[in-house]
């Protein structure tokens, strides 16, 4: 197989088991209210081609939120539309999918959507099917968009604590939402970190129009990708499978070769006519324990991944995710590492993210670290941070532990 490439660092989103979990309670705000699609207010296309659409979500008193939703808990902004760009610069031009504007909502978690983001806010863009995209088979939606937050002044001027902007791929079957853990933390919200102190928000998302062909054109698929699971049942099935792999084991795995190139390039790649792979029926894996080529199978034939992995698999599947050109595989595997984070695998999970620079996996290490201090301060694990040799590592940490004492 093909050497290990450099790897790259993944904006994070969270994984499924984060996004269910929390309990959403109706928000104290005039302005929010949850509808179902039909009852949304729709908001038609301008007659003119735009660079971005832009909601605003004003919240009045967001201290009562923190104080009164739990760690986990969320809560959602209206449905709001955004015109679909136009497929043509001709303003002549009838453009059928203007009909048929995206839906959209925001997702906030006041006091963070896990334990290690609970001293930050949590924000995420969720997309929803339309009635257009399910009649038409449409079952994902690539979009770049920016996420802003302001607090209110006295006088409503809005003062800006932080935006970013992210290009995703939102699967109404699978990563539906997109944003950050820890979006902003408390101390750049409320004045002096008194969370009891009263501030108001203003959240606004842009939704960004671009120019690439995939942007402009949603094109329904034949099949249905609520179908796609179905595929796990042919997962180590010698029916119709055209593929053997072979590890060092003893163990082996069959495959079928379309489902592996179709939902990998690096797959299509290996298995092509180019590589000397392409023409071989049993091709042995070398560099890659079992467990971890089989996770990797799981995720192309099924789109997720398996409950019962254990620490080791995830950092070794991790390592191979960017390899495979698999980033929503890197995307899943981050989000349940930094999840477990605990006392015997800080240290190891902090490293990982300084190697790779993983923002995701960073905060959720070094938070950890810095609120069991005590705990933690005198046993091996920190010794081996302490020796590793990389001195800005080790100033981040412990700029960490002193920013939040």
């Amino acid at each position: 197989m093909a050497p290990i490439t450099t790897r790259k660092r993944f904006i994070r989103s969270r994984s499924r088991l984060n996004r269910e979990s929390g309990p959403s309670v109706p928000i104290r705000s005039n302005e929010t209210r949850d509808m179902t699609t039909d009852q949304a207010t729709r908001q038609l296309p301008s007659k003119h081609i735009q660079n971005h659409f832009t909601y605003s979500w004003k919240i009045r008193s967001f201290n009562e939120l923190v104080n009164f939703y739990p760690n986990t808990g969320f809560v959602l902004s209206d449905r709001f539309w955004s015109p679909r760009p136009p497929l043509t610069n001709d303003l002549s031009t009838k453009n059928k999918q203007n009909d048929h504007p995206y839906l959209w909502r925001i997702k906030l978690y006041p006091n963070g959507v896990n334990e290690a983001a609970k001293t930050h806010i949590s924000l995420y863009l969720v997309a929803i099917p339309t009635p257009y995209e399910k009649q038409t088979n449409i079952t994902s939606r690539e979009k770049t968009f920016k996420l802003e937050v302001f607090r209110l002044t006295s006088d409503s001027t809005p003062v800006l604590i932080r935006n970013e902007t992210f290009t995703m791929k939102f699967e109404f079957d699978g990563l539906d939402d997109f944003g950050r853990h820890r979006f902003c933390s408390f101390e750049s919200l409320f004045p002096n970190n008194d969370v009891t102190a009263e501030i108001d928000l203003l959240i606004r998302v842009q939704i960004l129009n671009t120019t690439s062909t995939s942007d402009l054109i949603d094109k329904p698929v034949e099949n249905n990708e609520a179908e796609f699971p179905s595929f796990k049942r042919h997962l180590d099935d010698g029916k119709f499978s055209d593929v053997e792999f072979t590890f060092d084991c003893g163990a082996r795995i069959k495959a079928h070769r379309i489902i592996l190139a179709t939902r990998s390039t690096y797959f299509e790649k290996l298995l092509g006519d180019k590589w000397k792979e392409g023409q071989m029926k049993t091709i042995p894996i070398k560099r890659m324990e079992y467990n971890t080529f089989r996770s990797i199978l799981y995720f192309l034939y099924t789109g997720k991944l398996e409950d019962s992995l254990g620490f080791d698999i995830l950092k070794d599947v991790y390592s191979k995710a960017d390899m495979l050109n698999l980033e929503r595989f890197g995307e899943m595997v981050a989000d349940r590492i930094a999840d477990m984070v605990n006392n015997d695998n800080w240290d190891e999970i902090l490293m990982l993210a300084w190697e790779v620079g993983d923002s995701r996996l960073k905060e959720a290490a070094l938070y950890y670290a810095v609120t069991k201090w005590d705990t933690i301060r005198d046993g091996e694990n920190m010794k081996r941070v302490m020796c590793c040799g990389n001195m800005d590592w080790i100033e981040e940490l412990m700029r960490a532990r002193y920013s939040i004492s």
